[in-house]
């Protein structure tokens, strides 16, 4: 039980000293976890359209300080010999080779209208707003019972070309099957 014990201690220590030496953020939790999610999907995202070695190109609509702290999250970092940038564009016409957009909106009477923009077709769209896959997004992200969870449409998968590994999407859950599919 002493083992136990100083084991434990020397953990805390260790934890508390970690955290000592890393910068001080006043950003949302639930945002780290959300940038987290996103980093997520782009690890086990497959771009067909995209060259080997061109940035995988991060866009963010809507809240700036969740656009930092994606970019915190991701600076720095390659995924598939891709670096990895992020940007805050205004408009759907600054997205042409963006290949995550990420729409930090809960509510936009305009969104539905911006998702089918033709600028977005190769995209894959993250959102978090209530109907996003009813509007056109293909991945939703949402509190379940306090626990972070998403959901997914296999049409707008299908449709941007955007591949997921199922190593992830077994973690969502399905909303619309593709055709020809009961």
């Amino acid at each position: 039980m002493k083992l136990f014990f100083t084991a434990r201690l020397i953990a805390s220590f260790v934890l508390l000293g970690t955290m000592g030496a890393m910068p001080a953020t006043d950003s949302d939790p639930e945002d780290e976890l959300k940038a987290a999610i996103v980093l997520s999907f782009v690890r086990f995202a497959d771009w067909p359209h995209a060259a080997s070695g061109t940035p995988i190109t991060i866009a963010v609509f809507g809240r700036p300080a969740f656009a930092q702290v994606l970019r915190r999250t991701m600076e720095g970092k390659v995924v598939k010999d891709r670096p990895l940038h992020v940007v805050e564009p205004k408009s759907a016409a600054d997205v042409p080779t963006c290949d995550l957009i990420y729409f930090a909106i809960a509510h936009a009477p305009d969104l539905r209208a911006f998702l089918s923009d033709p600028h977005l077709a190769h995209a894959l769209t993250l959102g978090e707003a209530k109907d996003f896959l009813e509007m056109g997004g293909a991945v939703n992200l949402l509190e379940i019972d306090g626990h972070m969870s998403f959901e997914f449409s296999l049409e707008v998968l299908d449709r941007t070309g955007v591949a997921i590994s199922s190593k992830l999407l077994r973690f969502g859950q399905i909303r619309g099957r593709r055709k020809g599919e009961s």
